[in-house]
C-alpha cells in the first residue's frame, strides 16, 4: 500500500513539474503575442486590434498619429490580461524627431504602470539622414531585435526624413524606400515582430508624395486613416485591412478628438 501511495505521489510531482516546465516555456514575449486591443475611449466599437506579425501604418494628421503611436506603445507594455503583450519590449526608430518621452510618462501614469520599470522596456534610436535610416534598418535593426528580444518596432513619420533631404532626387528616394520596405517585410515575417509606422499627411500633397505613400501602405496589412474634420476638432478614424491586393474597411468613420486619445478612461 505504501509503495502505491509513493508511486502516486511521484506521479503527481512529475505531472506538477511537467506543467511548470510547460508554463515556463510559454512565458516568452513571442509566445504571448496573441492579441491586443487598443480602445481609445473604453467602448468596443472603437478598437484597434493588433495581432502577431501585423504591419500597421497610420496615415494622417501628424499630432494624432504620434499620439496614437505613443499610446499604442504604452498599451503594449500592459499585462496580457489588460490587452498588452507579456514581457514586451519596444524599439522606436525616430526618423522624424517626433518622439515625446514625456507623453510616454503621462500615459504610464494614467495606466497605473511603474514608470521607471516600463521606460526601461522602450529603446529609442535617432537617425539623421535617409542613408543612416536605410543602413540602420538593413544592418542594425535585425541585430537589435534579436539581441534585446524586441517584439514591437515603431517607426514614427517614415517619410519625413526624405523631405528634409534637399538634394535627393525622386528616383533615389524610390530606390531607398524599396530597400527599406523589403527589410521591414523580413522583420515582421522572420522575427514575429509587431511593426507600426506612420505617415504625416497634413496638407495638400504633390503627386510624387502620394505615390511614395502608396508604395509604403501596400506593404502593410492594416492601415489606420486619420482625417481631420473641417468643421470641428474631431478626426474621422477609418481602420482598413488588406484583402488580396486591396484594402477593405473593417471599422469606419469613428469620430475622435485628440483628448480622447490623451485620456485613458477607467474601465
Amino acid at each position: 500500500m505504501s509503495n502505491l501511495i509513493e508511486e502516486k505521489l511521484k506521479s503527481s510531482v512529475r505531472t506538477s513539474l511537467n506543467n511548470k516546465i510547460k508554463d515556463h516555456k510559454l512565458r516568452t514575449a513571442l509566445d504571448y503575442l496573441n492579441q491586443i486591443s487598443f480602445t481609445v475611449d473604453g467602448t468596443s466599437n472603437k478598437t484597434i486590434d493588433l495581432l502577431p506579425n501585423d504591419a500597421i501604418c497610420l496615415l494622417g494628421n501628424s499630432r494624432m498619429t504620434n499620439l496614437m503611436l505613443t499610446r499604442l506603445t504604452v498599451h503594449c507594455l500592459m499585462p496580457k490580461k489588460y490587452g498588452g503583450f507579456r514581457i514586451s519590449k519596444a524599439f522606436i526608430l525616430d526618423a522624424g524627431n517626433c518622439t515625446d518621452v514625456y507623453q510616454f510618462v503621462d500615459f504610464m501614469k494614467q495606466y497605473g504602470l511603474n514608470i521607471k520599470r516600463n521606460l526601461k522596456k522602450i529603446m529609442i534610436s535617432r537617425v539623421f539622414t535617409v542613408y543612416q535610416l536605410t543602413h540602420f534598418l538593413k544592418y542594425e535593426l535585425p541585430k537589435t531585435v534579436h539581441d534585446y528580444k524586441i517584439n514591437i518596432v515603431i517607426i514614427p513619420d517614415l517619410l519625413a526624413m526624405f523631405f528634409q533631404e534637399s538634394e535627393i532626387d525622386f528616383n533615389e528616394v524610390k530606390f531607398l524606400l524599396t530597400d527599406i520596405l523589403n527589410i521591414l517585410k523580413t522583420i515582421t515575417r522572420d522575427d514575429k515582430v509587431l511593426l507600426i509606422t506612420s505617415l504625416s499627411l497634413d496638407n495638400e500633397l504633390p503627386p510624387f508624395v502620394i505615390e511614395l505613400g502608396n508604395m509604403i501602405t501596400q506593404c502593410f496589412n492594416k492601415c489606420i486613416v486619420i482625417d481631420k474634420n473641417k468643421t470641428n476638432n474631431k478626426y474621422k478614424i477609418v481602420i482598413q485591412q488588406k484583402q488580396d491586393a486591396d484594402y477593405i474597411t473593417i471599422k469606419g468613420h469613428m469620430p475622435l478628438t485628440a483628448e480622447d486619445v490623451l485620456t485613458v478612461k477607467v474601465r
